[in-house]
């Protein structure tokens, strides 16, 4: 998958530039299979130049997005989306709501729920077939003329973010990976994705969950990575996608970043107008202003301590907590404001007594937005125990 797959044009918009296109996919059942993507270049302003590049893979009810191709070439960087399920979206494509995209004859398979195909031999699954395709659309970016090598990265939403996090420790040719919403640990209880791992033999579940749960490679991905997510995602609870995230940090210390957004909708367009999305990877391959980064977080007395550094000034803090963690999708988070004592790049606060889980963000002078991980007020927690 690391060789440059071959290629098949298929037409060019002449005003912006992008590419739609075939490119030959692993075979399905034993017939070969084709992969349907956009793609585009800036245009260069030397014969010398080279641009940084990324890899954007859609969620469920998704497909290739030409005019997501079209955001990041507005931003300097070359760009392919990819279809993973077969569809060719002329025509409809800008339209991000679930939709009835045609199909291609070169199809591999649909996604059937959540592994639902876990019966069939692995080559013929869903995950395999897509994470193929992530990987060959790598190989064939890299290919491209006026395409910086040493500065890919990768960024996909929903299913495209399960993707992302585990190509991210399959992958060692990319220079960043940024999930939003999806992550890993999706075998856990909690949510819809647990729901369809308990209906599996347990067997099964767990081959599964060894193939194709992020978790089983997050630790290693050595790649800078931004963790993007609503406080109450629908889909992706905190519960795991804090976990996702300490996974990563916990190998990789100084390479992780977790943006948490009170009251996120999951969808496309709320997505994309995350401008720590185009930050991070801007601070990865252009040498751009780095998001806040979390250098120490200290919870001890009924305090909440938080050392940070930054090279934007930060403007604010402020903790959220909620009483109630049953439900992380209904869970009510409450905003304090925290001190900022901008000198010493610390923001500090004194717990509510009778907050349980809590979380601070910080943010800077562009409105970008980092977030310490969540965590539990353990002297609540104790206090609970005993009533």
């Amino acid at each position: 998958m690391f060789e440059v797959p071959r290629l098949y044009p298929v037409s060019e918009d002449q005003h912006t530039g992008v590419h739609a296109c075939f490119y030959e996919g692993v075979s399905y059942k034993g017939r070969a299979t084709r992969i349907f993507a956009y793609y585009g270049i800036p245009r260069p302003v030397s014969p010398y130049e080279v641009v940084p590049a990324v890899i954007l893979v859609h969620g469920g009810a998704g497909t290739a997005f030409s005019s997501w191709v079209k955001e990041w070439m507005a931003r300097g960087y070359a760009a392919i989306a990819v279809d993973l399920e077969g569809h060719v979206p002329f025509g409809d494509e800008e339209h991000t709501e679930r939709m009835e995209w045609p199909s291609h004859s070169w199809s591999g398979p649909e996604k059937q729920g959540v592994f639902a195909d876990y019966e069939q031999p692995v080559e013929d699954q869903f995950m395999y077939h897509a994470v193929a395709a992530v990987i060959l659309a790598h190989s064939l970016l890299r290919s491209f003329q006026g395409v910086d090598k040493q500065c890919i990265g990768i960024t996909g939403i929903s299913w495209g973010g399960i993707i992302t996090s585990l190509v991210a420790g399959l992958d060692t040719r990319l220079s960043f990976a940024m999930p939003v919403y999806g992550c890993g640990y999706l075998h856990e209880p909690g949510s819809y994705y647990g729901l369809s791992f308990a209906s599996m033999p347990e067997a099964e579940a767990e081959r599964i969950r060894l193939l194709w749960d992020p978790s089983t490679y997050l630790s290693e991905s050595r790649l800078p990575m931004l963790w993007l997510n609503g406080s109450n995602d629908t889909h992706f609870p905190l519960s795991i996608f804090n976990k996702s995230y300490e996974q990563h940090l916990e190998c990789h210390p100084n390479n992780s970043r977790l943006s948490l957004h009170p009251g996120l909708g999951h969808s496309y367009k709320e997505a994309w107008a995350c401008e720590e999305v185009f930050a991070f990877a801007d601070s990865i391959v252009k040498v751009k202003p780095a998001l806040i980064e979390i250098c120490e977080e200290k919870h001890e007395d009924g305090w909440f301590v938080v050392r940070y550094d930054s090279c934007l000034p930060v403007l604010e803090a402020n903790l959220y907590w909620c009483v109630d963690d049953h439900n992380w999708r209904t869970a009510r988070w409450e905003s304090i404001p925290a001190s900022l004592d901008r000198a010493n790049c610390k923001a500090f606060i004194r717990l509510p007594q009778h907050g349980s889980l809590f979380f601070m963000n910080l943010r800077n002078e562009k409105g970008w937005i980092t977030s310490t991980r969540v965590m539990k007020n353990e002297r609540i927690a104790e206090n609970k125990i005993k009533e």
